[in-house]
């Protein structure tokens, strides 16, 4: 029998051309799928690094507006009051901008937004952190505190009456203190001064062991002392470099607040000098050094490490604390807030002349937060608000 070779051959069916395309359509598919898979993986990842970005300058505006941090600037904000400051490292990709709005008299809110990224890859993220000015806390016993012996006399003349600064803004005067604090009626000694003549305070004279506690006067709360106080003065130098005469001092208009004669300007004026709202923490760093200040005027925090004297008219407005004697007479000094010699050789300490010591709650009150550390929340401080 003879087999017809045509009919055999179109009964065949081919394979290869269907196995081919569909080999060619499933690896394209393949292709596709892992083209677009590291699509996504690249925009998702670009996407992350622009969301992190923007969440690290934000944060980085927190922390760089705590660096920054001025008490000259932040406690002229009355409550609700707003300053924004802004960063701009749009060369780098990102921008921020930081709103710190006062809440009440020791604490602000910093709120930190930021910009990352540019055309359809961009990012937004906010975060805010709440912090509280930690200012000293000094128990002033008198308009003058002394823990050594006491000369008083001539037109000196030291007030308790709480007394606020002409032309200061500040709230109501409070109670009477008394005019001074020692620790023994027999370490103090009159000349023209019968009877307490040249004191009025309520008493004019309080005799307390607290002048011989060391805690009066060199702790002063929530973990502040001598020690911080002084590692943070807005100002230090030694007895001789403090005797030059001290004034305000401005370059085009901005404090000149490089200038170690400049303390502050107790000043009131129309419209405000530019050092009004300085108020520095002056640290005179020798110990065995006699600062002597003749005329002048300043604001703010004076720390003395030996012995102060000071004549010539010379005006301050805020707390003095010397821990060696205090001597004003001739045209003496005027203090404006209160004065506490801690003494610790037990030398004679001297107000004669027309030397004038008034109690400042508001001056003091004014000084010290000028002196504050701001410091985070314990609890709860920082939030994160948004990001997109």
């Amino acid at each position: 029998m003879t087999t017809n070779p045509r009919i055999r051959l179109s009964a065949r069916k081919g394979l290869a051309l269907p196995l081919a395309i569909g080999s060619i359509v499933l690896i394209g598919m393949i292709l596709a799928g892992v083209f677009f898979s590291a699509t996504q993986e690249n925009r998702v990842g670009r996407n992350t690094i622009t969301q992190e970005r923007a969440f690290r300058a934000a944060e980085f505006g927190l922390n760089n507006a705590y660096a920054r941090w001025n008490n000259s600037t932040m406690n002229n904000l009355s409550t609700g009051g707003t300053t924004v400051t802004v960063d701009d490292s749009s060369q780098r990709g990102w921008i921020d901008s930081v709103r710190i709005t006062r809440l009440n008299n020791n604490t602000y809110m910093l709120v930190s937004t930021a910009y990352a990224g540019s055309g359809l890859t961009q990012a937004r993220h906010r975060t805010s952190a709440v912090y509280r000015l930690n200012f000293p806390s000094i128990d002033f016993l008198a308009a003058l505190t002394v823990h050594g012996n006491l000369k008083l006399g001539g037109s000196s003349f030291i007030d308790g009456h709480d007394t606020p600064p002409t032309g200061w803004t500040c709230p109501p005067a409070g109670a009477q203190q008394a005019g001074v604090a020692a620790s023994d009626s027999n370490n103090i000694s009159l000349t023209g001064c019968k009877s307490f003549k040249c004191v009025d305070g309520n008493p004019d004279l309080k005799i307390t062991s607290a002048v011989n506690d060391t805690n009066t006067f060199f702790n002063y709360g929530d973990g502040l002392n001598w020690q911080s106080l002084t590692s943070g003065a807005t100002l230090t130098m030694t007895s001789g470099q403090a005797s030059h005469q001290i004034s305000p001092d401005s370059v085009g208009g901005m404090c000149n607040t490089a200038n170690n004669s400049n303390w502050g300007d107790p000043n009131r004026s129309t419209p405000p000098g530019a050092c009004e709202s300085y108020f520095p923490i002056v640290y005179i760093s020798d110990s065995a050094g006699n600062t002597h200040i003749t005329g002048g005027r300043g604001q703010g925090v004076l720390l003395v490490e030996g012995d102060l004297q000071v004549d010539g008219g010379f005006e301050w407005f805020g707390p003095v604390i010397a821990r060696g004697h205090v001597t004003t007479q001739g045209t003496g000094g005027h203090f404006n807030g209160a004065v506490m010699a801690a003494d610790v050789d037990l030398e004679l300490n001297t107000v004669l002349g027309n030397a004038l010591i008034t109690y400042s709650s508001c001056a003091i009150t004014q000084a010290l937060q000028g002196a504050g550390v701001p410091r985070r929340l314990v609890q709860r401080s920082w939030a994160e608000m948004y990001y997109h």
